[in-house]
């Protein structure tokens, strides 16, 4: 069994067994960010009720599945099912315990405030008046937790990203259109999937050093670009809108990726005018 699939269960057992949803993610986000060192089993990110797991929210449906927990919308501990607690390491049995002796009888609110005055950017609305000047972002998903895919967006207070993929499909969780979309709509980033700036996924296979990749996306600037100048007046006026936005595809590095053209061709531009940071 997944290590952080006891965790989670530890959490739900000794606090109580029966945990209405906004608590255990409060909780849970505690556990892992002040009763514990080296935080590396969930991540988290904001909304307007404070922070909540993704991964933990998917790990449910799988305890469910698995009859550790029942099934409904808070998080109710089986009869039948073993203890957790006492397959943890000694640390995280102390943290554990910790945790309970001081915060099971906290209300709801009183977590939420305690998480709020500790960890405020966790709270969408939160803003950082160091980051209210107009932005033009570029991310990419490789490597990253969608937790700390939408953290980053959240951080930059980027309002809206558009999916430069042809087909906004993942084989990693929480990154396909319609979970992406739900996902950022959570932290109030709103979506927008521009296919026409896209390349197809046939032309991206077999890409193995750096004149390959120049080739294509060569071949990107002097077809695609050219052909969809109104995509590029689109997020021009988006940018205007929104002041900041995000284009967003696979790849890690901006420039084994293609919306480090899109940004080159919007650089030329004489009604684009801003910062451009690569995340």
């Amino acid at each position: 069994m997944i290590y952080r699939y006891k965790i989670l269960m530890s959490v739900v057992q000794e606090l109580g067994g029966d945990i209405a949803a906004d608590r255990l993610h409060q909780l849970l986000f505690i556990f892992c960010n002040k009763f514990i060192e080296n935080n590396h089993y969930y991540d988290f990110i904001p909304t307007e009720n404070g922070p909540i797991s993704i991964q933990g929210q998917e790990d449910k449906n799988y305890l469910i599945k698995k009859k550790f927990l029942s099934e409904s919308d808070d998080w109710v501990a089986s009869d039948s099912t073993k203890r957790f607690a006492v397959e943890l390491d000694m640390f995280e049995k102390m943290a554990i315990q910790k945790m309970k002796n001081r915060l099971q009888d906290a209300t709801t609110e009183e977590l939420q405030q305690r998480i709020k005055d500790n960890f405020p950017a966790y709270f969408v609305g939160y803003e950082d008046s160091k980051n209210l000047s107009t932005l033009f972002c570029t991310i990419g998903y490789e490597g990253k937790s969608p937790e700390v895919y939408l953290n980053t967006l959240s951080q930059e207070n980027v309002k809206l990203l558009c999916d430069v993929r042809k087909n906004a499909y993942s084989q990693k969780f929480g990154f396909s259109k319609k979970e992406l979309e739900t996902a950022l709509a959570k932290v109030g980033i709103k979506y927008l999937h521009m296919p026409e700036l896209g390349i197809i996924s046939e032309k991206r296979q077999n890409l193995d050093s750096k004149k390959a990749y120049n080739e294509l996306f060569d071949e990107y600037e002097n077809t695609t670009i050219r052909q969809q100048q109104s995509k590029l007046d689109e997020l021009v006026k988006l940018l205007e809108e929104h002041k900041r936005i995000a284009i967003t595809c696979f790849e890690k590095d901006v420039y084994c990726c293609h919306r480090s053209r899109v940004v080159k061709a919007l650089k030329v531009r004489d009604d684009f005018d801003c910062q451009v940071k690569n995340l």
